[in-house]
C-alpha cells in the first residue's frame, strides 16, 4: 500500500498536469511523460493495474489524476531523467548568469537587473524550496576562540585612540604610538598663518579674510622655482593620483597667480590652497633636496591655512575636494599617520555633497563632467587602497554610484584591449578589490571557498600590456625596451603590479598563519596550504620587485616609503618561513628576507626605521641561525643581539591582535627624525644582487587568449587624463633594462607555485589548481576561527622568543 505522503505527493503532481493540459484545452498530455498510444482498444489505462475500462477510470478519478488516464503516465514514473533535465538546465542557467555578470560589468558597476538575488534562486533543486515561506536560520561561524580576530585598539593616557584592523600592515601597528608632527613648528612665516593652519578645518570667525589671503600670496615662491617645483609635481608624483589635471592646473591656478597686472592676485582660497599643496608634494620629493625638508613642510602648512580662510564645511566646492585630496597625498607621501584617514572622510563627504552621482545627467559641458567623473573615481581609488593598508572599512558604497568612469577602454594594433593607468586602477579598485574588501574583509569571518574565490580574481584581472613590468608575471623582455618609456609610465607599471601582489598577500596572511598554527612542522600538509603557497609568492614577489625598483631609482623609490611599509609586513611572513627547516622554500625565503633587510639597511634613517630594523635584523639573524643548525626554530638568541621591544602587548599590536594597548605619554612630543641627506640618484652604484621571484599567471586580454607582445616602436608618454593634456617625458630619468644593466636577471627563477619542493612529501596532487581556482576537494567550510586571529597570534609569538 502506497504510504500517505505518496499518495499527497501524487495528488499534487497530477493537479499540475491538469492544469497544464486545461491550458491547451485539451486532454493531451506533454510528450515528456506521454506513453506511446496502444494499437486498438485499450485493455487499461497505464497507471491502473484493475481498470474499469471507462475512461478516465474510476481508480484514476479517486486518485484525482483522472486528467492522464489512460495514456499518461505520472512524473515520478520518469524521475531520474527529470533531475538529469533540471540539473542541466540549473547548469545552463548558471553559465548565463556567469556571462551576463561579466560583459554587464565592463559597461556598469552595477548589477544587471536580472541578476537580483530572488531571480538568482530559479536554479535552486526543488528539494531545497520550502513551502511554508520559513527563511532558513542563517549559520553562524564558531565563535569558540575569536577574541583576537578583530585587530588592534590602541588608547593612550590621554585619550588619543587608534585602531588597526585585520588587514592592516604591521608597520603601521608598530608605529601607532607615535606623536604627530606639530603643524607650524620652526617655521619662518608670519604668526598668524600657523595658527590659522592649527585652525584647520575650521574658520575663525574675527578672520580678516583678505590680509591673511594676501600675507599667504606674499610667501608665495618666485616664478621660475614654482614652475620647476610644480613641474617635479606632475613627473614624481601626479601619476599616481591626480586631483587635478596639468592643464587645468595651469589655467586655472597657476596663471591666475603668476600672470597678474595687479600687486595680489585675485584669487580664491581653495585655488591658492591647491598652489601650496602642488609646490609642497613637489619639494618632497625633489631628488636634489633632502628628504622630508623644511620648506616642504612649510608649503603644506601654507596650504592648510588657505583652506581655513574659507571654511571647507561652508564653502563646498570642488576646488576644495582637489585640496583636501592633495593634502591627503602628501600626508600620505610624507608619513603623516593621525589626520590623514580623518581627512580623507572629510573629502569623501564633500564629494558626496557636491554629487557623486553621474554629471552627465545635468547636461554640463563635457569637460567639466570629465572632471567631476575623474574627481570622483580618483577619491575612490584613494579610498578603497587606504581602507586596504588600515584594516578599516571603504567610505563609499558602489550601490549608490553610477558615475561613469572617465575613461574607455581601447584596442591596440594587435587586437589587445588596452587601456591608461587611470582607467584601469579605476577599474581594478571598483570591479575588484572593493568586492575582495567586502567579502574577505568584512566583519563576517570568510569560508576558506570565499578566499579562494577572491584570490582567483584578483589574478585573473586584466592588466593590459601598456602597464606590464618586463620580467615580471611572464611579461617578456624584448626589444621593447628599445623605446624607452618615462618615469611616469615606469612607476606606473610598478604600482600595478604591486597594488594585486599586496593585494593577494593579505587575503592569504590570516590562512598562512592558520596553517602554521594547525602544522608547525609541516605547513604543506594543512588544508590551507594554498594559502602558505601564496603568501609565501605574494611576499616574495613583492619584495623583489621593490628591489628592482629602488636600484633603478633609489632617491624617488624612498620617498615613497609607503612601499616599505608592505615590505616589512612581507618580512613577517618570509621569516616565519625561514625558520622552518623543513621546507624546501626555507632557503628562498631567507634569501628574500636578506634582500628585504638590505633595502632597509640602504634608506636614509628616519624614526620608524630605528623601530623596525632591529626586528627584521633579529628575524634575519634566527633564520640563519635556523638554518644553520645553530638553535632550534623558536629559541631565543644570544643576548648580544639588537633589543626590540620586550613588552608583550606591544609586539602583540604589532601584528593587529584584537587587544587593547595602554600607551604612556612620551616625556615630550616626539617628532620624527629624518636625517638631512639622501642617496643621489645613481641607478649604476648598487651592486648587483640576483633577485628571484615567483612568476604569476599570464595576463590575458578578456575577450582573447593570444599571447602578448610588447607594441615595437610606440612612445609611452604618460596617458593624460585630459584632451588638453599632454605630459612632457623626464629625460633625467629614463627607463632602462635592470638586467643588463644592474646585473638583475630576469624574474624567472619560479616556474610554478612549487618552486624548491625537490622532496616528493610536500607535492600533493590537491595543490595543482591552486591558482587557478582553488583545491579540488576544499569544500566550502566555515573557518572555527577567523584567519586574523591566526594571524596575530603568529606575529606575537614570533617576537615573544626574541
Amino acid at each position: 500500500m502506497p504510504s500517505s505522503d505518496q499518495f499527497t505527493l501524487s495528488f499534487l503532481l497530477s493537479s499540475l498536469i491538469k492544469y497544464m493540459a486545461s491550458a491547451d484545452n485539451s486532454r493531451s498530455v506533454s510528450p515528456l511523460v506521454q506513453r506511446t498510444k496502444r494499437r486498438g482498444t485499450a485493455l487499461s489505462c497505464a497507471e491502473c493495474r484493475r481498470c474499469s475500462r471507462v475512461f478516465p477510470c474510476g481508480n484514476c478519478v479517486k486518485k484525482g489524476c483522472g486528467a492522464i488516464c489512460p495514456d499518461g503516465a505520472f512524473v515520478l514514473a520518469n524521475t531520474e531523467d527529470l533531475h538529469d533535465k533540471i540539473s542541466q538546465l540549473a547548469t545552463r542557467v548558471r553559465q548565463l548568469e556567469d556571462a551576463l555578470a561579466h560583459s554587464h560589468s565592463i559597461s556598469s558597476p552595477q548589477p544587471h537587473p536580472l541578476l537580483s538575488d530572488d531571480l538568482l534562486q530559479i536554479k535552486r533543486p526543488l528539494e531545497r524550496e520550502r513551502t511554508d515561506g520559513a527563511q532558513p536560520k542563517e549559520k553562524k561561524p564558531d565563535t569558540n576562540d575569536t577574541i583576537d580576530a578583530m585587530g588592534s585598539l590602541s588608547i593612550s593616557e590621554r585619550g588619543r585612540s587608534t585602531f588597526f584592523g585585520q588587514t592592516a600592515n604591521s608597520w603601521n601597528e608598530q608605529g601607532s604610538d607615535e606623536e604627530e608632527k606639530s603643524p607650524g613648528s620652526d617655521l619662518s612665516i608670519p604668526s598668524d598663518v600657523p595658527w590659522l593652519s592649527y585652525a584647520f578645518p575650521f574658520t575663525p570667525a574675527s578672520l580678516n579674510k583678505d590680509a591673511v589671503r594676501n600675507n599667504i600670496i606674499a610667501l608665495l615662491p618666485d616664478p621660475s622655482l614654482a614652475q620647476h617645483l610644480c613641474e617635479l609635481y606632475y613627473r614624481h608624483a601626479a601619476w599616481m593620483y591626480t586631483p587635478v589635471s596639468k592643464h587645468e592646473f595651469y589655467e586655472m591656478v597657476y596663471r591666475p597667480i603668476y600672470n597678474t597686472e595687479t600687486g595680489f592676485p585675485i584669487i580664491g582660497s581653495h585655488y591658492l590652497a591647491i598652489m601650496f599643496m602642488v609646490l609642497a608634494i613637489g619639494t618632497l620629493l625633489d631628488t636634489d633636496r633632502p628628504s622630508h625638508s623644511q620648506e616642504a613642510t612649510q608649503y603644506y602648512e601654507l596650504g592648510r591655512a588657505a583652506l581655513a580662510v574659507d571654511s571647507v564645511f561652508e564653502e563646498q566646492s570642488i576646488p576644495a575636494i582637489q585640496a583636501l585630496l592633495l593634502m591627503c597625498h602628501y600626508m600620505f607621501l610624507d608619513d603623516i599617520e593621525g589626520p590623514r584617514w580623518a581627512t580623507m572622510g572629510i573629502v569623501v563627504k564633500l564629494a558626496q555633497s557636491v554629487s557623486h552621482r553621474d554629471s552627465g545627467k545635468w547636461n554640463l559641458d563635457s569637460d567639466e563632467t570629465l572632471r567631476r567623473r575623474f574627481l570622483l573615481w580618483e577619491i575612490f581609488t584613494y579610498d578603497s587602497w587606504q581602507s586596504l593598508t588600515y584594516g578599516r572599512p571603504p567610505s563609499f558604497a558602489l550601490a549608490h554610484i553610477d558615475t561613469e568612469k572617465p575613461f574607455a577602454k581601447t584596442k591596440s594594433a594587435h587586437g589587445e584591449v588596452e587601456m591608461s593607468f587611470a582607467a584601469w586602477k579605476h577599474s581594478f579598485c571598483s570591479e575588484c578589490l572593493s568586492v575582495v574588501m567586502e567579502q574577505a574583509f568584512g566583519a563576517r569571518p570568510p569560508s576558506y571557498k570565499v578566499i579562494q574565490d577572491m584570490d582567483k580574481k584578483v589574478r585573473s584581472f586584466y592588466v593590459p600590456p601598456s602597464l606590464q613590468i618586463p620580467g615580471f608575471g611572464k611579461a617578456p623582455i624584448g626589444q621593447e625596451l628599445e623605446q624607452q618609456p618615462a618615469i611616469q609610465l615606469i612607476m606606473q607599471r610598478y604600482i600595478a603590479f604591486a597594488i594585486r601582489e599586496i593585494s593577494l598577500f593579505y587575503l592569504h596572511r590570516g590562512f598562512f598563519a592558520r596553517a602554521l598554527e594547525d602544522s608547525p612542522n609541516d605547513p604543506m600538509g594543512s588544508k590551507y596550504a594554498p594559502s602558505v603557497l601564496a603568501a609565501y609568492t605574494s611576499a616574495c614577489s613583492f619584495v623583489s620587485l621593490i628591489d628592482s625598483m629602488f636600484r633603478q631609482y633609489p632617491v624617488l623609490t624612498e620617498r615613497m616609503w609607503f612601499l616599505f611599509t608592505h615590505v616589512f609586513s612581507c618580512s613577517i611572513v618570509l621569516g616565519s618561513i625561514a625558520c622552518k627547516v623543513q621546507m624546501a622554500i626555507a632557503p628562498s625565503a631567507l634569501s628574500h628576507l636578506d634582500t628585504a633587510h638590505k633595502l632597509f639597511l640602504s634608506t636614509n634613517q628616519n624614526s620608524r626605521k630605528a623601530k623596525v630594523l632591529p626586528i627584521l635584523h633579529r628575524l634575519k639573524e634566527r633564520a640563519h641561525a635556523v638554518l644553520a643548525g645553530i638553535v632550534a626554530a623558536g629559541s631565543p638568541l644570544s643576548s648580544g643581539s639588537p633589543p626590540v621591544k620586550s613588552e608583550e602587548d606591544e609586539l602583540a599590536a604589532l601584528g593587529g591582535m584584537t587587544r587593547l594597548v595602554p600607551r604612556k605619554p612620551s616625556s615630550a612630543p616626539s617628532t620624527p627624525s629624518y636625517s638631512g641627506s639622501s642617496p643621489k640618484s645613481d641607478p649604476a652604484s648598487p651592486s648587483p644582487v640576483q633577485s628571484t621571484i615567483p612568476e604569476q599567471s599570464p595576463y590575458h586580454s578578456p575577450d582573447q587568449t593570444t599571447t602578448w607582445q610588447y607594441p615595437m616602436g610606440q612612445e609611452y608618454a604618460e596617458q593624460s587624463q585630459y584632451p588638453h593634456y599632454t605630459p612632457e617625458g623626464d629625460s633625467s630619468m629614463r627607463y632602462s633594462n635592470p638586467q643588463l644593466q644592474h646585473g638583475i636577471s630576469p624574474m624567472n627563477g619560479m616556474t610554478d607555485p612549487y618552486f624548491g619542493y625537490s622532496n616528493t612529501q610536500y607535492y600533493r596532487p590537491e595543490y595543482e589548481n591552486t591558482f587557478n581556482g582553488g583545491l579540488q576537494n576544499a569544500g566550502d567550510f566555515n573557518l572555527p576561527v577567523e584567519t586574523g586571529d591566526s594571524w596575530h597570534n603568529l606575529v606575537a609569538s614570533q617576537y615573544k622568543t626574541m
